[in-house]
């Protein structure tokens, strides 16, 4: 067996696949190196990011045991070098303690990289052995990177544990890491920021690598063929004739002192939480742009997506409100900010259906005014986590028809469907509505025409918007599923938390448990309410 090789040859790139013989998964990130006259010169950038990388278990699982093991150090050593990394987001870091779990620094893969080099040594085993004089070298000087190691191996009091116990001599102290949060450059261009991209090594321009040749064809431009050795194992898709341009280290810190400058710009405000906002996305926007090289036409059309948006709002239909839907955003800023207090009620999404000034209706009053659907009687109590009942929480609730469709979709100023009452003595309330369809959010507009090109469905589950405060009290927004609705795994914008999934319960007609007489079939469910008590005065309402 052996490890993967990268050739270049005139007019086009040979990758030469193989059995892997370590596991960090360096294949799929945008990591290159290249051996040749006793030296070994690495780079990183997109143009090394492959698309599509197979591994064969069968090989894999045939490794031998020491090989192996040392493989799995190596993977652990690639992971947690991410902890620490300028590039990470919310997701890779995840993605990357998960791998701990199943570390080190800069310093480490320079040490394995010169020593592999020079003698020739084995990879996965030179980082095996290396690593755990780097880490207890390193930890001192990297101690967010070392938390989060010491967590992924359940070990947060001693991040590094015992695979990185060694004795450093009294006469070398700790020194900060040469990589992650504890670096930091004073040269132009260099710096932390997510979407930085170190520069090539001098020589890096004239080698075509079959890595960037994938990741720069793949996507815009194909891919070619599956490339397969003889021997089985790897098998990589790539496009070896696409010719993509290196980015140089010149070109690489125009565009950072772009980032920079727009960053400080935005550093004289006088309010500390629009610095840090503002400051914060640049760089992540940046860094979007950076990651898929943007091109001019698309970010024009960008630009265009976002003004129809724009243009299509009113005070009926919220778009951007959507948008933030089906890109998860208004989900992640929920789980985000949702309540800390263990037994409070989950949250969801608002939805760009919400209007103020719903009409009220008293304790077993009627919100559907008018709109069609099978007759639904809703109850629960509203309380706070101590169990403390909430007499007067103001409720509001909102739903589409049996049609799927809300009352601001249809012609006219009508409201039906959506009301607000307030919670009786003992916290309880009940009202009548209709029971609730599922349907496909607003595809006419900018953010269909999103869906459809993503070949994305656009159907929520059918649910009963709920928007519950009281005093002292955070801000509940919420929904209720219907129990059996085929959409509820595939929710549009992500919504659907399993205790929100309610039986809805059908009944003949006959004597309601609010004393009327029920002439057609009905359906009835129950939905207790928990509130957390406010964290500060911005979560809560009269």
């Amino acid at each position: 067996m052996r490890e993967f090789e990268y050739q270049a040859l005139p007019g086009r790139v040979v990758f030469g696949t193989g059995a892997a013989r370590t596991r960090p998964a360096s294949e799929v990130t945008p990591i290159w190196g290249l051996t040749g006259n006793d030296r070994k010169t690495t780079g990183a950038g997109p143009v090394a990011l492959l698309r599509i990388v197979v591994h064969d278990p069968e090989l894999t699982v045939s490794l031998p045991a020491d090989l192996s093991a040392a493989g799995d150090l190596n993977g652990w050593r690639t992971a947690s070098r991410h902890s620490g990394h300028p590039w990470r987001n919310p997701v890779s870091a995840l993605i990357a303690e998960e791998g701990i779990r199943a570390p080190a620094s800069g310093l480490h893969p320079k040490i394995c990289h010169i020593l592999g080099g020079a003698y020739g040594l084995p990879h996965a085993r030179t980082h095996a052995v290396v690593l755990p004089h780097v880490l207890a070298f390193n930890a001192p000087g990297a101690p967010d990177p070392a938390r989060r190691i010491g967590r992924a191996l359940g070990a947060a009091a001693d991040p590094v544990g015992g695979a990185a116990r060694t004795d450093v001599p009294a006469r070398h102290p700790p020194r900060p890491a040469r990589a992650g949060p504890a670096r930091r450059s004073t040269r132009r261009g260099r710096g932390p920021d997510p979407g930085h991209r170190p520069g090539r090594q001098p020589d890096a321009g004239r080698h075509r690598v079959a890595a960037g040749a994938a990741a720069g064809g793949v996507g815009r431009h194909g891919a070619g063929p599956p490339v397969r050795d003889d021997s089985g194992g790897t098998i990589v898709i790539l496009d070896p004739d696409q010719q993509v341009d290196q980015l140089t280290e010149e070109q690489t810190a125009r565009e950072q002192a772009v980032t920079d400058e727009a960053v400080a710009s935005f550093a004289g405000s006088d309010s500390a939480r629009l610095r840090e906002i503002m400051q914060s996305l640049v760089r992540h926007l940046h860094a979007f742009a950076r990651d898929v090289r943007l091109t001019q036409a698309e970010w024009e059309r960008g630009v265009e997506f976002l003004t129809r948006v724009g243009h299509i709002t009113d005070d009926k239909r919220q778009e951007f409100i959507l948008l933030s839907d089906v890109l998860g955003l208004s989900m992640l800023t929920v789980g985000i900010n949702a309540p800390a207090s263990a037994g409070a009620t989950e949250s969801t999404v608002f939805g760009p259906f919400f209007v103020e000034g719903a009409p009220e209706v008293p304790l077993d009053g009627d919100i559907a005014g008018g709109a069609k659907g099978t007759p639904c009687y809703v109850t629960g109590t509203v309380r706070s986590t101590d169990g403390t009942p909430l007499p007067g929480a103001r409720i509001e609730v909102w739903e589409a028809d049996e049609d799927g469709l809300y009352d601001v979709q249809y012609p006219g100023d009508r409201m039906a469907g959506r009301g607000r009452l307030r919670a009786g003595d003992s916290g309880e309330y009940r009202f009548w509505s209709v029971l609730p369809s599922a349907y496909g959010i607003p595809d006419d507009g900018p953010v269909g025409e999103l869906l459809a090109a993503a070949g994305r469905g656009s159907m929520r589950p059918a649910h009963l918007h709920f928007k519950v405060d009281a005093p002292g009290h955070q801000t509940l927004i919420t929904h209720i599923f219907v129990a059996g609705d085929e959409h509820l795994e595939r929710d549009a914008v992500f919504g659907v938390k399993d205790s929100l999934v309610h039986e809805f319960v059908p009944e003949p007609p006959g004597r309601a448990p609010d004393g009327s007489q029920r002439d057609e079939p009905w359906s009835r469910v129950g939905f207790d309410i928990v509130l957390a008590p406010a964290r500060d005065n911005r979560e809560t309402s009269a």
